[in-house]
């Protein structure tokens, strides 16, 4: 095995990271734009593994979200999200070994449960990690607003929310 799985660093935002996440979808951040979504989501308990080759340069990454519930007694679930592997490193089993890492994070922390969403062509990836299909999923894509109230993409750092009902 030529590579190996750690947590996440500042550093590692320019050392492919990005790159990775965009076999998954348009990130459109440059590592300088992600530097402030890193450090909020560290400071709000996101935990991020990446996988690592020799060179120390980013080939894999999965993260992993707890949420508090009010139901089952307060209990935590986690939510696997964002799992990517560089197009070059895909079939090495660095997706499978993320997971399992996740996996053993979210039993650390107690949850009763960890969910995920995929796309249909990953269901047997996932299912060969212990996984099941279970309901459905559902989306809702919200425009984003910015500063003027246009509709429009912003990379803003989110504030505080104020919700009036």
């Amino acid at each position: 095995m030529d590579w190996k799985i750690r947590e996440l660093i500042e550093a590692d935002l320019t050392k492919g990271f990005i790159e990775t996440l965009e076999s998954l979808t348009d990130v459109g951040l440059t590592p300088q734009e992600a530097i402030p979504i890193f450090r909020q989501r560290k400071a709000s308990g996101v935990l991020t593994l990446v996988a690592v080759n020799s060179q120390d340069q980013i080939i894999g990454t999965a993260s992993l979200i707890i949420e508090q519930k009010f139901i089952h007694r307060g209990g935590r679930i986690g939510h696997i999200e964002d799992v990517a592997v560089h197009p070059q490193a895909q079939g090495k089993g660095i997706g499978a070994a993320l997971i399992q890492t996740l996996i053993n994070a979210a039993r650390t922390m107690k949850c009763y449960k960890v969910i995920l969403g995929c796309n249909d062509k990953n269901i047997p990836f996932y299912e060969k990690q212990g996984f099941h299909k279970h309901e459905n999923g559902m989306r809702l894509d919200l425009p984003l607003l910015v500063e003027g109230g246009g509709e429009g993409e912003s990379s803003q750092e989110m504030g505080a929310l104020a919700v009036t009902i």
